[in-house]
């Protein structure tokens, strides 16, 4: 189910300053490619979100590394060296 549209509103880029009109809750700028958010708490709100999933992905990968190592990549190395 779509959502409903917004009402037009200007919407001013704070990078490039380049101007639209828009019914969307979110757009992309034309100038520069950034995010341009209707209502700035959905900017905050996904300044956020973008945090956690960064975070996120770097803790996976620290973990899988960690786990490769310890259960991999020691042994591996123990058997080599003989014992």
């Amino acid at each position: 189910m779509p959502a409903k549209p917004l009402p037009p509103k200007e919407l001013t880029c704070s990078s490039c300053g380049n101007s639209f009109t828009s019914t969307q809750s979110s757009n992309w700028c034309q100038s520069c490619g950034k995010q341009v958010f209707y209502y700035p708490k959905d900017a905050r709100q996904s300044r956020w979100t973008r945090f956690y999933v960064n975070a996120l992905i770097v803790i996976i990968i620290g973990l899988a590394a960690y786990f490769f190592i310890e259960f991999i990549l020691t042994p591996m190395l123990h058997l080599q060296q003989g014992g």
